[in-house]
């Protein structure tokens, strides 16, 4: 197996030192960089799997804007980033994670929980989070049919593969929006490929030169031409993801070309003719979206000629066990590890348990028990259920609505052992909004 390769962004040398000797005792490639402009151009020649960065350089010492503004700049094609700061605060870790950063840890660190770290990281890359083609090789097997939801949702497909209407996904967090694009895509039997991006990591600056491309000049950081996503997809499919999420600006933008077809790269003239199939998803509530005026009613319109419902896992439980069984097959592969069988404890557990999280939420617990479990069957026991009985009985008086959030986010770090990821998954949100409420409501996470 190839090591992967870490790159160490830091101005101080001792730090950098100490890390290279830490990683490379665990086998990994390490690279350094002492600022981030070397950074930069490193992220260009460079295979790197993952970035420990430094929040703090020559600028100031503390506000952490320097880290805050490379990491704004990363595009969502680029490696995962791991914020380090000597002046650990929630809220910095709050703007690291606001920013893209998938974890942050404190300086001095704890050498042990470093290597955790790194290692979580590179598995979930290596699950397909961030790599697009080993995505695709197994989307189509992230999705099955057996319940009569989802049998009706493929006669549906089925009926639209041919055209070129857009559509639009929604369905809950975790529920396998991508997966069911991807597969939309390949029936529809288009001859380009398919090409996805989750808007909502995009920064605002980027929007334009992500999507339409641009000019060699055309901004500082534009060393060359590039294509964006809608050439990428030149008479295929471009699946553009939380769609729901977008400022009114990038939607005027984006109206434009699906009213046109026509858009420009970033600092050129030429207009180019788009040719591709348009796909969105979102979790978002448009009704209310479009009540308060934060959505545009004309791009919502461009964007729904076609809307499809993806249920949620919790109503799907014909399709829970072959997912599992899916699941356990290409984490056992991935981890070079033999396949297991499950019990039948473990199969009622995995049917009667309520999956908040959805299909993305069964792939983390089965790989978690399939890397965990020390016997060749698995137990109910080897998912980590908590038991929620006690809490889903108990009636929930009125209070405030600002009273249910801080206690829901205390009950879901709780059940999650403090986990963010975990808790991120039960309630339905990203880890960025983890953050963002233990630092609205002063929660510290032991």
């Amino acid at each position: 197996m190839t090591a992967k390769t870490i790159l160490v962004v830091d101005d101080k040398a001792d730090v950098r030192l100490s890390l290279r000797f830490l990683l490379s005792n665990h086998k990994y490639e390490v690279l350094e960089s002492c600022s981030l402009e070397e950074a930069r151009k490193m992220l260009t020649t460079e295979n790197v799997d993952l970035i420990l960065l430094d929040m703090n350089y020559q600028l100031d010492t503390t506000s952490g804007e320097e880290g805050l503004s490379f990491l704004k700049s990363l595009t969502p094609n680029q490696p995962s980033v791991i914020a380090m700061t000597a002046w650990s605060s929630v809220s910095l870790a709050v703007k690291a994670m606001q920013q893209g950063a998938c974890d942050f840890f404190a300086k001095p660190w704890d050498n042990n929980a470093v290597v955790e770290m790194v290692q979580k990281q590179l598995a979930l890359s290596e699950l397909g989070n961030r790599k697009q083609d080993s995505e695709q090789s197994v989307l189509n097997d992230d999705v099955q049919w057996h319940c009569e939801s989802m049998q009706t949702l493929q006669r549906q497909i089925a009926r639209i593969a041919k055209t070129d209407a857009s559509v639009l996904l929604r369905g809950e967090n975790g529920t396998g929006k991508t997966s069911i694009a991807y597969y939309l895509h390949q029936v529809s039997g288009v001859s380009g490929p398919f090409v996805s991006v989750n808007v909502a990591a995009i920064p605002e600056t980027l929007f334009e030169s992500e999507l339409f491309g641009h000019k060699k000049g055309a901004f500082t950081d534009a060393k060359e031409h590039r294509e964006g996503r809608f050439e990428a997809a030149e008479n295929g499919t471009l699946f553009l993801d939380e769609v729901g999420s977008l400022g009114f600006e990038q939607q005027a933008k984006l109206l434009r070309v699906l009213e046109s077809n026509e858009f420009e790269r970033v600092g050129e003239n030429q207009t180019r003719i788009a040719n591709c199939r348009i796909i969105c998803a979102s979790n978002a509530d448009f009704d209310a979206l479009l009540d308060q005026g934060k959505f545009r009613t004309d791009l919502y319109f461009r964007i729904n000629p076609i809307e499809l419902i993806i249920p949620p896992l919790r109503e799907r439980k014909e399709d829970i066990l072959p997912l599992a069984g899916h699941f356990a097959q290409l984490h056992c592969k991935k981890y070079q590890m033999p396949i297991p069988v499950f019990s039948e404890s473990a199969r009622q557990a995995l049917k009667d348990y309520h999956w908040p999280g959805n299909v993305r939420e069964l792939s983390h617990f089965i790989a978690r028990a399939v890397l965990m479990s020390e016997q060749e069957k698995l137990e109910a026991s080897d998912f980590g259920f908590k038991n929620t009985s006690t809490q889903d009985k108990a009636p929930m008086s009125l209070m405030t609505l600002e009273d249910a959030e801080r206690k829901l986010l205390k009950m879901a770090m709780a059940q999650s052992d403090n986990n963010v990821e975990e808790a991120a998954l039960l309630l339905g949100i990203s880890k960025s909004a983890i953050y963002r409420r233990l630092d609205k409501f002063d929660i510290k996470v032991k």
